[in-house]
C-alpha cells in the first residue's frame, strides 16, 4: 500500500503513529511523510528539519514539507491546497493524521483542512499526540514487537527529547506511558490507538 502520514509539527507522526509506520515500512508498504511545518517555535528549524529528515529515512519513507509557519497554520484553501497537493502525487491508500480535538491550533487547523483534502481517499485514521484531548481510540496496532524502534525514531529527534513542559519527563517516557496505556485498553502490553474517520477492512485484506 501507499501510506501517507500527515503531522502539523516535525516529531507529531513519530510519537502518534512510529510503531505503526515501523511495521509498515518492514512490511514492504510505501510510506510518505508530510510535515506543514518546521516547528521553529519549539527550536531552531535548521536543527528540527535534519531531525526529521532522519527519522524519515530510518522509516524508507518520503518527506514533504508544507512550508506553513509553526504556530500560525490557519484553515485556509492554501492549506488545504497544499494537503491535496501532496495527496494527488502519493495517491494513497491510507492517510493518518493528528486528531483535530487539540488544544494546539496547527492540530486543529491540519485535521480540518486534511479531512477535506482526503475526501475521497479511502482510509483516513486520527493519531494522538501529547496535546490531543477527548481522544477515544477504536483501532489498535500491537507495537510490542517495535518498541524500541518508535523509541529510536523518538530519538532522532534529540531536540525535542525533554520539551515536554514536565519537569523530568522525556517525549520517550511520555510516549511508552502511552503505548502502554493503548495497549492495555487492547490487552497487549504496548499499541497505538487510532480513531477512524474511514477505515475500509476489504481494502487492507485484500493488499496482503
Amino acid at each position: 500500500m501507499r501510506i501517507l502520514g500527515i503531522g502539523a509539527h516535525p516529531d507529531d507522526l513519530e510519537f502518534g503513529c512510529g510503531g505503526t509506520f515501523s511495521k509498515l515500512s518492514s512490511s514492504g508498504h510505501r510510506l510518505h511523510m508530510l510535515v506543514m511545518t518546521h516547528g521553529s517555535v519549539g527550536g531552531d528549524p535548521r536543527v528540527r528539519k535534519a531531525e526529521q529528515e532522519r527519522a524519515a529515512a530510518a522509516l524508507k519513507a518520503k518527506l514533504y514539507w508544507g512550508g506553513f509557519e509553526d504556530t500560525g497554520v490557519s484553515l485556509t484553501r492554501e492549506l488545504i491546497g497544499a494537503v491535496e497537493k501532496v495527496i494527488g502525487a502519493v495517491k494513497p491508500d491510507m492517510v493518518f493524521v493528528n486528531y483535530g480535538a487539540d488544544t494546539h491550533q496547527d492540530h486543529r487547523n491540519v485535521a480540518r483542512a486534511v479531512e477535506t483534502a482526503a475526501r475521497y481517499t479511502k482510509n483516513l485514521l486520527f493519531y494522538e499526540v501529547p496535546t490531543t484531548i477527548d481522544f477515544s481510540p477504536g483501532v489498535f496496532v500491537d507495537i510490542g514487537g517495535v518498541i524500541t524502534k518508535k523509541v529510536s525514531l523518538l530519538k532522532c529527534h534529540r531536540s525535542q527529547v525533554y520539551k515536554t513542559r514536565v519537569k523530568n519527563l522525556s517525549i520517550v517516557e511520555s510516549a511508552k506511558a502511552a503505548a502502554m496505556f493503548r495497549g492495555y485498553q487492547d490487552r497487549v502490553k504496548y499499541a497505538e490507538g487510532f480513531m477512524p474517520r474511514r477505515l475500509l477492512l476489504d481494502h487492507i485484506l485484500s493488499s496482503r
